[in-house]
């Protein structure tokens, strides 16, 4: 999404009310949550900061607010304490200063590293680097581990920061205590599998080694997949791990509180006396019984009915004791039913593996208009109110981009996108092992998938479909995201990708950009196909629009018909450079119902917080709301009122009316130019017409939207002739029955920038 920057300014965040010095201790210090990675992930654990790559440029940058800003001349020298475990041999520094605003070549600075997996310090002077940029204030930086990065390697970084003299910089290296600190709070983690030590503190004596799973094959994992355990003695019978689970992926989470031999089992529960019960119910009672914390009366019946004694209360509870779970804080069930579903509960809070949802799969993958954004969250900004204000704006889709801070972060969202019904794309690099990768919160029903990449070039296609396609196929069905480039791209990046030059408005290719499209649909076996276009300019203090706009959206919404694809597609939605503006509400609106007229079944915001506290977006780079945000989220609300009806319909293409050397922006090639359920139409204004045929096959509807220029504020007037009995309108998401006037014409007022969905039976 953002255009044509190579290397993108990093965040500054909001001011603190004193200046920081700048070093930062991640191991045993308070600054390991402030960083933020791309292309990596962060692990936390015995008070240690551990990075694993997600691709070929991982990067760590840490806020610096304004006040924060150091000037270079006192603080020339950079160090860093690290161990890695890498073939890679250069590390390198980008910064930023009050002359050199952007990240780029200007400020870059490699030093050889060692990635022998020993600790290590290195520290360089940054005056003495080609560029000669050191100097003025510094106000922020991006440190690269290596450069590049690649996923064999693991990288810990204990400290770094910048110092007046290399004396300094020695003594806050040397303070470092990177001694693993085993009462820290503790998991064990590996593919498919997680462990917690009870009480969060390892047995002196005991190593990891001791509490992981020794996996047996176990098909379709489910309800009745248990731990079994032995002790490491061998003495004794094997026994089950009352708080384990192991959901439908095959990923395991358990707990730990003895060394010895764990194994995954599927244990035999066939109840005769649970078929009437609640879904619900029954995979508690499954849960329940295959741990043996309810026992059955026989081997066939559970007795779900029955009152639960105080004596299957205080078993239970002293089995569960051990393992961290208290059920001395809850009220005893009525029931053995009741009991299984508080059971099943309370493990899976101990065990964080709850995924419970108001909103069942079908909801998510439901045929409808998406409305989403693009998002890259800060770690504080993933609140418990930043789903809310996400779905509250009318969205019900989420993309990801870059990792985030850690896995609780994750679960979080994952948490709150289940309970607000909103739909995810995890930008957290699980496409490079998608089977292992996705194992953990494959469950959650909100996720969609994982965010691939952003405007690749078709030498990358090959590769990115082979990525992309294993990951569909291991990961049954979620979805590889991909953003494509638009038409104005040039035809290097179109050939290279986005980074192959700065984005401007080149002379458009149709032709070009149709074979780019074609090929990712013939080559990615993914249902969707999707760009950005971004059309809403100033130009000497007036409002412009990109004169080959509706052409861009005809083009890949053409090829998407003809591979039986969903199109999709990133609106624009904020300023991020002078030229371009921020949308108000009729042009969000008016970009809406153009993209619907083609038939766009996805809405996408880029972005939906600004980058730069200057250039806000629906959301401030410190979380506050703006003007953008309720322009937008009236018209997203309107956009799902209609949802419903309009995919009953399927697009057949579109249709232009009273389109001019005025109105280039209209033009576009292959129109629809026998729409039978249009007779006539009379307007003495610009128009695009979308049509659309139902599903069923009993009925026509149509797009039709104002495409006067916006800058002239022009409320159109149409008169219709429809061939049809009914009609119904959905002027701003309101259904409305239209009567026709004398002569047979239904009349319809489109102010500025206004569009409405029109069915015709």
């Amino acid at each position: 999404m953002q255009r044509s920057l190579l290397f993108l300014p990093v965040v500054l965040l909001t001011a603190t009310l004193t200046a920081r010095e700048p070093a930062w201790i991640f191991n045993k210090g308070p600054d390991a949550k402030l960083i933020s990675l791309d292309q990596g992930q962060l692990f936390l654990g015995f008070g240690l900061t551990k990075l694993v790559p997600t691709g070929t440029d991982l990067t760590l940058t840490v806020s610096m607010s304004a006040e924060d800003a150091f000037p270079a001349e006192s603080r020339p020298f950079f160090g860093v304490r690290y161990k890695y475990k890498t073939t890679q041999a250069q590390a390198g520094l980008f910064f930023t200063t009050d002359t050199l605003p952007v990240l780029s070549d200007k400020s870059y600075s490699t030093f050889p590293v060692v990635g022998d997996n020993t600790w290590r310090t290195v520290i360089v002077d940054m005056r003495k680097f080609e560029h000669k940029n050191w100097k003025g204030k510094i106000t922020s930086f991006r440190f690269d581990p290596t450069n590049p990065s690649d996923l064999d390697s693991t990288y810990q970084v204990s400290r770094l920061g910048f110092f007046a003299s290399e004396a300094d910089a020695q003594k806050f290296l040397d303070a470092a205590v990177d001694a693993p600190d085993y009462s820290e709070p503790t998991f064990f983690a590996a593919p498919f599998e997680r462990v917690r030590v009870p009480g969060g503190v390892l047995s002196e004596g005991f190593v990891q080694a001791d509490y992981m799973l020794r996996s047996k094959a176990v098909d379709k994992p489910g309800e009745t997949t248990v731990v079994g355990f032995r002790a490491k003695d061998g003495k004794g019978d094997e026994m089950v791990v009352p708080v384990c689970q192991t959901n439908r992926r095959g990923f395991t989470c358990f707990v730990a509180n003895k060394p010895g031999d764990y194994h995954l089992v599927n244990a035999s529960v066939s109840l005769s006396d649970i078929a009437s019960l609640p879904a619900k119910t029954q995979a508690a009672i499954q849960f329940v019984a295959a741990r043996r914390l309810l026992a059955a009366a026989d081997t066939r019946e559970f007795r779900p009915a029955a009152t639960l004694t105080d004596a299957e209360w205080n078993d239970a509870s002293a089995v569960l004791g051990p393992f961290g779970v208290d059920l001395k804080k809850l009220a005893k069930p009525a029931t053995r039913a009741d009991a299984a579903v508080v059971l099943k509960s309370a493990i899976q809070a101990a065990l964080g593996t709850a995924t419970e949802s108001p909103y069942p799969s079908e909801y998510f993958s439901r045929d409808r208009i998406r409305i989403g954004a693009w998002v890259a969250p800060r770690p504080e900004a993933i609140g418990k109110d930043f789903i809310e204000t996400y779905s509250s704006g009318g969205f019900d889709w989420i993309v990801t981009h870059g990792p985030l801070a850690d896995t609780s972060h994750r679960e979080m969202l994952l948490r709150e996108c289940d309970k607000y019904g909103v739909e995810l794309v995890l930008g957290d690099g699980a496409f490079n092992n998608p089977g292992v990768a996705t194992a953990e919160y494959y469950d959650h029903p909100c996720f969609a998938g994982t965010y691939v990449t952003d405007e690749p070039g078709t030498d990358q296609y090959d590769e990115l479909a082979k990525i992309s396609n294993a990951y569909v196929k291991e990961t049954g069905g979620k979805l590889p995201y991909i953003n494509l480039l638009p038409m104005y791209a040039n035809a290097a990046q179109l050939k290279y990708g986005a980074s192959a030059a700065e984005i401007k408005y080149y002379d458009s290719d149709p032709d070009l950009f149709r074979k780019y499209c074609d090929a990712f649909c013939e080559k990615f076996n993914v249902p969707y196909i999707c760009t950005d276009i971004y059309p809403l300019n100033w130009e000497n203090g007036k409002r412009t629009t990109y004169k080959d706009y509706c052409e861009s959206i005809n083009v890949i919404a053409a090829s998407a018909r003809r591979h039986n694809k969903v199109f999709w597609c990133c609106i624009q939605t904020f300023a991020w450079v002078a030229s371009k503006r921020t949308p108000t509400e009729s042009e969000f609106r008016w970009q809406s119902y153009c993209m619907l007229s083609f038939g766009c079944k996805g809405l996408l915001c880029w972005t939906y917080a600004g980058y730069e506290p200057e250039f806000p977006s629906l959301l401030t780079a410190d979380g506050k709301r703006t003007n953008a945000w309720y322009d937008a989220a009236t018209v997203f609300k309107e956009i799902r009122g209609i949802s419903d009806a309009v995919v009953r319909y399927r697009n057949i293409g579109a249709m232009s009316h009273n389109c001019t050397d005025k109105t280039p922006y209209l033009k576009f090639s292959d129109p629809v130019r026998d729409f039978a359920a249009v007779k006539q139409i009379q307007c003495d204004d610009p128009l695009l017409v979308g049509c659309f045929a139902r599903n069923d096959g009993h009925g026509s509807a149509m797009t039709v939207v104002n495409m006067s220029e916006l800058e002239s504020l022009t409320t159109t007037f149409v008169k219709l002739k429809l061939a049809g009995s009914k009609v119904v309108a959905w002027p701003r998401g309101e259904r409305t029955v239209l009567t026709p006037d004398a002569e047979g014409f239904f009349h319809l007022t489109l102010p500025p920038g206004d569009g409405v969905f029109v069915e015709v039976e």
